[in-house]
């Protein structure tokens, strides 16, 4: 099975996040501004899966259990 594109969400500096856009062999193609909100995040990330077909949304801001 190959691979797929991963958007990923990383943490900032100041609680703010900011949006990594990685080919399946690891190469970054897009980063983001940084966002202050949640909200914000998850907007460009919906935004993001129109155009990065058959991707997988990484959130690396929510904390492990």
């Amino acid at each position: 099975m190959p691979s797929k594109n991963r958007i990923i969400i990383k943490p900032s500096g100041n609680k703010q996040r900011y949006i990594l856009v990685k080919s399946s062999n690891n190469k970054t193609l897009a980063s983001t501004e940084t966002y202050k909100t949640e909200q914000g995040a998850n907007n460009a990330v919906k935004a993001l899966k129109k155009v990065v077909k058959n991707s997988v949304v990484v959130d690396l801001t929510k904390k492990k259990k």
